[in-house]
């Protein structure tokens, strides 16, 4: 494992004669060979490579050792290889083991899209964007995003091979259709359009991330057929005939309940604030708190439970300081973002992919205590709240390490392309980042502050202790 973080660090300043310690290095890697590299699918399509991963990963703890993270199995969506593949062990350093299993593909070179049954595969993926776990007082599931299926997949025991289907499907009627918006290509509580994440919370409410229809959908309890309506919609500006009344059930007055997906801001019908979302892409529970990241309006939304009653007003609010406000450009520093992808939390604290940005933010004790427009305490895949271009390990402003000779490409251990997934465990003490645009996930420690700034307790071995030799 030390060898293999010291190169991703030497790397940093190109040819180990400037070490970038502040900005934070990842001790594990999935989907390259070193932390130099980048390309997709590197050399090749096998159960080493990976061609882009959108979503987060999901880790499936050993129940013989659940605090042993190298015995845990990782769920990666491989998103652009159409896959999903099993690895034993959370990385302690760069991945030298192939996958141990794959779901949705026959083999581990297979990307090829579909719906399923395919063969001996009974299951196909067209770019599954997210995978969770979550274990309910009577079960543990294994969800899946199936993006360009239109739909969500549940396992009701999470698989470890290629020939187990999934139990539930929801979305679509059954396997064998993918079409958005089932069954009238419209808006519904069954139907959905690019749906980018499901998470299952350890109550058993089902929230999906119903991305191109501007909206995000629970289910009370985990559905035990599939096809089954959702019971609550979040995000859409939906009132009766008058005008001046918000959508209560699911089966709605008039019919206007989840019959609309207009992207929008937060909207004031003359009796009550009324929430709109614009291509929501994430969410993250653990039952007791939802949070979902609103990326057209540069926000993440969070509620102090999952809601249990329509288009629920959220609690509190990242990226903005009111409801109501949105600023299409998006911006940068530490109380912004640029289409904000990825949203996980340790029980505490609360990370956001900020994809635009190239960088995950930290909000340190945000569950504890939250307000609006909280600021950053921690970034990782920059050296401060100012820099935001990818791959930039000089931080230069400019993409790859031009200060020294030779020059590098400027992916290493620290530096980011579009990170969007994420997933943390406290007790693992794990960040894992699905970056998304090199390819690649990478493991962080979680990191702490001091009052020097964001990053200057991270040290060059990866743990949260200043070695105080920065570089800029």
């Amino acid at each position: 494992m030390a060898a293999a973080v010291v190169a991703g660090i030497s790397a940093c300043g190109g040819g180990g004669n400037n070490n970038c310690h502040n900005i934070p290095q990842a001790t594990g890697l999935i989907g390259q060979p070193n932390f130099n590299q980048g390309t997709p699918n590197n050399p090749s399509i096998s159960g080493l490579s990976l061609g882009g991963v959108q979503g987060s990963v999901a880790v499936l703890p050993n129940p013989s050792a659940p605090t042993d993270t190298a015995t845990a199995t990782v769920y990666v969506a491989d998103t652009t290889n159409n896959r999903i593949l099993g690895f034993t062990g959370i990385p302690s350093g760069i991945n030298t083991a192939a996958a141990s299993f794959v779901i949705g593909q026959s083999s581990m070179t297979d990307q090829s899209s579909g719906i399923g049954p395919q063969g001996s595969v009974p299951i196909k993926f067209a770019n599954p964007s997210k995978v969770w776990i979550a274990t309910t007082p009577t079960n543990t599931y294994l969800a899946v995003a199936d993006s360009g299926n239109n739909r969500v997949l549940i396992w009701n025991t999470p698989p470890k091979d290629s020939t187990t289907g999934p139990d539930i499907v929801l979305g679509q009627p059954n396997l064998t259709t993918a079409a958005a918006n089932q069954p009238n290509a419209t808006p519904s509580s069954t139907g959905m359009d690019h749906p980018t994440a499901v998470i299952i919370s350890s109550k058993g409410q089902v929230v999906v991330v119903d991305k191109s229809n501007n909206r995000v959908l629970i289910w009370n309890t985990v559905p035990t057929t599939s096809n089954v309506p959702a019971d609550l919609e979040l995000g859409q500006v939906a009132t009766d005939s008058s005008g001046t009344t918000t959508c209560t059930a699911n089966t709605g007055t008039a019919g206007y309940c989840f019959t609309t997906n207009v992207p929008n801001i937060d909207q004031f019908n003359g009796i009550t604030n009324i929430l709109a979302m614009r291509q929501p892409s994430d969410a993250w529970t653990d039952g007791s708190n939802l949070l979902v990241s609103d990326t057209g309006n540069n926000r993440v939304l969070y509620w102090a439970g999952v809601p249990n009653n329509m288009n629920k007003l959220p609690d509190n609010l990242l990226g903005a300081t009111q409801f109501g406000s949105y600023n299409p450009a998006g911006g940068s520093g530490s109380q912004a973002f640029n289409a904000p992808w990825g949203v996980a939390s340790d029980g505490t604290s609360v990370f956001v992919g900020d994809s635009g940005n190239n960088r995950v933010l930290e909000f340190q004790s945000y569950i504890t205590t939250p307000k609006n427009g909280t600021a950053a305490t921690v970034v990782f895949g920059q050296q401060d709240f100012t820099h935001i271009t990818q791959n930039d390990p000089d931080q230069n402003g400019a993409v790859a390490d031009q200060r020294n000779d030779p020059a590098t490409s400027g992916v290493n251990a620290g530096t980011m392309f579009s990170p969007q997934g994420l997933y943390v465990n406290a007790s693992y003490n794990v960040l894992l980042v699905s970056d998304s645009a090199n390819s690649r996930v990478m493991r962080f420690p979680i990191i702490g502050t001091s009052s020097a700034g964001p990053n200057t307790n991270y040290g060059v071995d990866g743990t949260n202790t200043d070695d105080g030799n920065f570089c800029f």
